[in-house]
């Protein structure tokens, strides 16, 4: 066996999922300050029974997530249990110390971009604005890149 430890390989640790938040966020502030949202989402893939030829959801994948700065900030404003997002971001261990002495850890979702998937609308007569167009909805991202509605679309 020979020892290849002259090999660099590429570092890449990124990820891409789309899921239903499990629960609602929780949203708190650092000891400097920051905040940080955490959220769990729920995955699942559907896959043809081979023998029914029916199609069934798999049993779901459980993802913890984590937001940080101004975009966990709009996160708990924004999302709630249920909600449909895109997730991208990367992968990290949390390491720490149970109440009982054990060594504890978790894979976690360090997300660099939140996309909400759904919006809820407001009625928005109230306040003399016209109702939103249900074939022209866009989606809502919780890092603020999203399209206001009123915004014509070029295309």
């Amino acid at each position: 066996m020979t020892q290849q430890s002259n090999i660099r390989l590429p570092e890449q640790n990124s990820v891409i999922m789309v899921g239903r938040l499990t629960r609602d966020p929780e949203s708190r502030r650092t000891g400097t300050g920051k905040a940080v949202c955490s959220f769990d989402i729920a995955i699942s893939r559907r896959m043809k029974d081979s023998v029914t030829g029916e199609w069934k959801d798999a049993d779901p994948t459980f993802v913890p997530i984590i937001v940080w700065g101004e975009q966990a900030e709009r996160c708990g404003e924004r999302l709630k249990k249920g909600s449909p997002v895109h997730v991208e971001g990367r992968l990290q261990t949390n390491k720490w110390e149970g109440h009982d002495g054990t060594k504890r850890s978790r894979l976690e979702v360090v997300a660099s971009r939140v996309q909400i998937l759904s919006i809820v609308r407001q009625d928005k007569a109230a306040i003399g604005a016209k109702p939103a167009d249900s074939a022209n909805s866009s989606s809502d991202q919780c890092d603020g890149i999203g399209r206001d509605e009123d915004e014509d679309i070029p295309f």
